[in-house]
């Protein structure tokens, strides 16, 4: 029987070690059922060998009073189980904390995770009021909801529910922001993520109650119905993303109304035809075939504001004009391939496309002097009519300046400079060079003295400028050019290598 009681006594405590280890890798990295197959035996022969330890522990202390003087031993298990549980249950506690193990998204799930039961599932009968009914019985929403990114819903013809997605967000009756995540995909309950992160903005532009008020006045239920008519049973999809910005009218149908619930309507009154360009801008709500690309949707806008293309223009350029001030360097418009430096807060200047053929262009080099608020022309051809694309502009001071042109293929570049501020560039003339004076790599890629003419722009350091010159963009082995004169003349002032 002492063997018995001493045998149980250390699988029992091995099984016990074994198990808070288990636990402690389930709460750390998940897999229920792989640890449930190891953790479910272990706790049988656990449990059996308590018990009889503890038979075992009786009959022994009847029959020898004076067996528990191993209490030294004893006690030794004692401290050695307490501290296995220390280790295994602090990171247990550990594995709760937020991003550090399954556990802790568990709890998450556990304390966010809400089911809520879709009643009004038909949005013919119900309307999208329906559903937000049915969040805010079961969740108190806020009075005034925002969406975080979009309102998605997709229903059958006959206007049963059979997907939403949103992200709303609102202020509860503290002050407090609170978040729902809402997802469902037709199972009859909807999943609802609460308390999250989002962009809480609060932006007019992102409220909800104007696709409300859109929807009540759409005759979107006549649209699905004649789709339906003309296509047979389809899946269709509501989208609103707020307030949006088009710049085609394709699909837009102007309604009348107070979209904002301003008491006022504002805007244009209809939606424009945007043929000169520009865009319109308002309150719309989407209808649209998703498995139905070639099917233009039907964007239902209250509320358009049109703003011309010459105002769009001077809005992109003045942005751009912010981006050049905020940055130590210059900058390219993407859109219209516009090159924009400032010197300080108020002088600036930019190359402006004039023409453009066959991946070159030609440029107008103008100048501001209050922040990019207007332009007026400086050098009508600063390049000397080369065509090319440019590689950078830049001013080291009100006269002082610097621009680079590469040809379309980038094999090549030439740099300009100007001493008046931009009335008048030079094209900067580099010395010859000789084989002697080229990288050691050349020889190994038969680069030749007339391949160096890849041109970066310069540096500047107190009043000397250096250039490096290599075979193509990108290249970093070259020749290095250096000047003190404002670049008229340069002098070889050795190699680099990348």
């Amino acid at each position: 029987m002492k063997n018995i009681y001493r045998i149980c006594g250390k699988i029992s405590l091995v099984c016990y070690v074994f198990l808070l280890y288990q636990t402690w890798h389930l709460c750390r990295y998940g897999g229920i059922r792989r640890h449930f197959l190891l953790m479910f035996p272990a706790a049988l022969v656990f449990l059996a060998c308590i018990v009889l330890w503890l038979i075992a522990r009786r009959r022994v202390r009847k029959e020898s009073p004076d067996a528990g003087c191993r209490k030294g031993i004893l006690w030794a298990e004692v401290i050695f189980a307490v501290a296995a549980a220390a280790l295994f249950g602090g990171g247990i506690i550990y594995s709760a904390i937020p991003y550090n193990g399954a556990l802790s998204w568990k709890v998450d799930e556990w304390m966010r995770r809400k089911t809520v039961t879709l009643e009004h599932n038909n949005v013919f009968q119900d309307g999208v009021e329906g559903i937000l009914a049915d969040l805010d019985s079961a969740l108190d929403l806020p009075e005034e909801l925002y969406i975080s990114n979009e309102y998605q819903m997709s229903f059958d013809e006959t206007g049963t529910v059979t997907s939403i997605y949103a992200f709303l967000y609102g202020r509860d009756d503290n002050g407090e922001t609170r978040t729902y995540l809402v997802d469902y995909s037709g199972s009859g309950n909807m999943t609802v993520w609460t308390d999250g992160r989002a962009d809480a903005s609060y932006e007019d532009g992102m409220r909800l109650d104007p696709m409300l008020r859109i929807l009540q006045k759409a005759p979107w239920e006549e649209q699905v119905k004649a789709w339906t008519s003309e296509r047979g049973g389809e899946n269709y999809e509501i989208l609103y993303l707020g307030r949006r910005s088009f710049s085609s009218s394709e699909g837009l149908e102007y309604l009348p109304g107070d979209a904002d619930g301003d008491g006022q309507e504002s805007g244009t009154g209809e939606t424009p035809p945007m043929w000169d360009g520009g865009e319109v801008t308002g309150y719309e709500v989407s209808l649209h075939i998703p498995e139905a690309g070639e099917v233009t949707p039907v964007r239902y806008m209250m509320e358009p504001e049109y703003t011309g293309q010459e105002e769009l223009n001077a809005q992109q350029a003045q942005e751009q004009a912010e981006n050049a001030i905020a940055s130590d360097s210059w900058i390219t418009d993407n859109t219209d391939g516009s090159m924009y430096f400032f010197l300080n807060d108020t002088v600036g200047w930019r190359l402006v496309v004039t023409d453009a053929a066959l991946g070159s262009r030609t440029y107008a080099l103008e100048g501001s002097k209050d922040g990019g608020a207007s332009w007026t022309t400086v050098n009508a051809d600063p390049f000397g009519g080369q065509l090319g694309v440019t590689e950078g502009l830049i001013f080291y001071d009100e006269e002082f300046g610097v621009a680079g042109l590469t040809g379309a293929s980038q094999s090549y570049s030439r740099l300009y400079v100007t001493t008046d501020g931009g009335v008048t560039y030079t094209q900067m003339q580099m010395p010859g060079l000789s084989e002697e004076e080229l990288p050691k790599i050349a020889e190994e890629y038969g680069y030749g003295t007339e391949d160096y003419d890849y041109l970066y722009m310069p540096e500047k350091a107190g009043d000397v400028l250096t250039v490096l010159a290599v075979p193509d963009a990108g290249g970093k082995d070259g020749v290095l050019f250096r000047s003190s004169d404002f670049g008229k003349t340069w002098n070889y002032a050795g190699t680099t290598t990348g």
